[in-house]
């Protein structure tokens, strides 16, 4: 099989600001393996880059892993080297993409999954002064459910999003705080937070604190919103850790590596009973599409990180209908190449 990789920049029609910074554009690298196409979405607070991608894309061991046929994935999975998470995952979803294509059905189908037990998705809104944060709320409010994006530096200013998103809209609420606030501040803030009936608050604490989420846990009262961890969990190996702390997980491909570990996960927390929710990074439909092809198995969905992507280079895919997710009935992913390239 033949693959190529195309770093591709990726331009947003709004920033995007969480607490791990403000971000108006975004790199991808798109991989292509003969017909499948994949994608590896760069974050730059994740230490692998668009140089690490193409590397392990060259990287002679992937070449030879590529040697065997589509219709054994298992096998080739198998075979690809250890390498960055989103390297690995661009490969997997056009290998994935291609096998699916080849066998002439959609990739869920294959998996044997209802399209229609997809949950609807989040639809997020980043951090901003009050007039343009409260602009994006009402924007938004057709929207039944709205992640609003905290860490401002005060419990108070955090709060205040929250308090302004419950004014404007109706919808359902969800918070991500991105890790921005120690155990004593979520101690206090959750609380407080609880009372707008959030559906869940994910990432409280930074990433590595696996004790602080274990002491957050007994110290908050019964009866709070689900907390899912997000930087915290990064692939299979990070559930365990934080099971009777953590009420959830949130799993991302250009995180974890790809649709296969992806799925391990989602084995591992469905028998720790733990709550599962999907989510994505800015990036192409690629990307978010084939995520999407997993949602009939979680809890929660978050795959809204194409939307406000200006420059697309794939379209088709998930259908996202505020917030409902219509997955393709074509074979694959069922995405394409943007009928008009843009400027």
């Amino acid at each position: 099989m033949r693959i190529q990789a195309e770093p591709v920049f990726l331009r947003l029609s709004t920033p995007f600001r969480i607490a791990h910074g403000t971000s108006t554009e975004r790199n991808n690298v798109l991989v292509h393996v003969d017909s499948g196409v994949g994608v590896a979405a760069i974050t730059p607070y994740y230490p692998a880059q668009v140089p690490d991608v193409l590397a392990y894309v060259c990287d002679q061991r992937t070449q030879q892993a590529l040697d065997t046929d589509i219709r054994f994935i298992e096998d080739i999975l198998d075979a690809l080297p250890e390498g960055p998470a989103p390297a690995r995952a661009a490969i997997e979803i056009a290998l994935h993409d291609l096998w699916a294509q080849t066998l002439g059905q959609p990739l869920y189908r294959l998996w044997g999954l209802n399209p229609a037990r997809a949950p609807y998705s989040t639809f997020t809104i980043s951090m901003a002064e009050e007039n343009e944060f409260r602009q994006r709320v009402q924007e938004a409010a057709r929207y039944p459910l709205l992640k609003i994006k905290l860490g401002t530096g005060t419990l108070e200013g955090d709060e205040a999003l929250v308090r302004m998103a419950r004014e404007e809209s109706n919808a359902r609420l969800c918070v991500d705080a991105n890790a921005a606030w120690t155990v004593d501040q979520a101690a206090e803030i959750i609380p407080r937070l609880a009372a707008y009936d959030l559906m869940f608050i994910e990432q409280p604490l930074a990433r590595h604190d696996i004790t602080g989420w274990h002491t957050l846990a007994r110290r908050l009262p019964a009866g709070m919103p689900p907390l899912i961890a997000d930087e915290s969990i990064h692939d299979s190996r990070d559930i365990l850790p934080l099971h009777g702390a953590a009420d959830g997980i949130n799993i991302k491909l250009a995180k974890c590596g790809g649709l296969r570990e992806a799925r391990r996960m989602i084995a591992l927390a469905r028998t720790l009973g733990m709550k599962v929710m999907l989510g994505c990074m800015i990036e192409s439909t690629v990307g978010v599409t084939a995520a999407a092809h997993l949602a009939p198995l979680v809890d929660f969905a978050d795959l809204d990180g194409f939307l406000t992507v200006t420059n697309d280079p794939y379209e088709g895919g998930v259908i996202w209908d505020n917030g409902r997710l219509h997955l393709p009935d074509a074979p694959g992913l069922g995405v394409h190449r943007h009928s008009q390239e843009h400027a």
